[in-house]
């Protein structure tokens, strides 16, 4: 009888930690969600402080462009290195990082700086791979098929 006993309990122990770590695991990402999350308002301040870079007008405002390429920068950054939801950041700031990309890429050399906006880019390789990342998933958003 004793023998029954133990065999019922060691199976309802082993179930117990099983569940346990079941449970840790959801509130360890859970809270990873949260302060992931908590980041947004400061990105969401550096995004919305920037002001858009029209190569077409003259004089174009280098500070503004290195403000905008050290920004797009950031942004990518804490999303490779997990440290901001990255779903999140797509949905939010998606439309505003492509366009303000799409602007520091074809401006010309600008004298202050003696590099053009895509010069500008290349040596920021997370912005860089963030944005093939966002055009990726443009061209293939609604497709059937992936």
């Amino acid at each position: 009888m004793s023998w029954i006993v133990y065999r019922g309990q060691s199976r309802m122990t082993a179930q117990l930690a099983k569940d346990q770590t079941a449970i840790s695991r959801e509130i360890h990402q859970n809270q990873t969600l949260l302060s992931q999350r908590q980041l947004l308002i400061p990105l969401w301040g550096y995004m919305s402080g920037l002001d858009e870079v029209d190569p077409s007008k003259s004089p174009i405002i280098e500070p503004d462009v290195l403000k905008i390429v050290n920004t797009l920068e950031l942004v990518s950054l804490c999303c490779e290195g997990g440290m901001i939801d990255k779903a999140v950041i797509k949905r939010t700031f998606k439309d505003v990082f492509m366009k303000l990309y799409d602007q520091v890429k074809v401006l010309p050399t600008l004298p202050g700086l003696k590099r053009s906006g895509q010069e500008l880019l290349n040596q920021n390789p997370a912005a860089k791979k963030f944005y093939k990342e966002l055009e990726d998933d443009h061209m293939t958003a609604g497709q059937l098929t992936k």
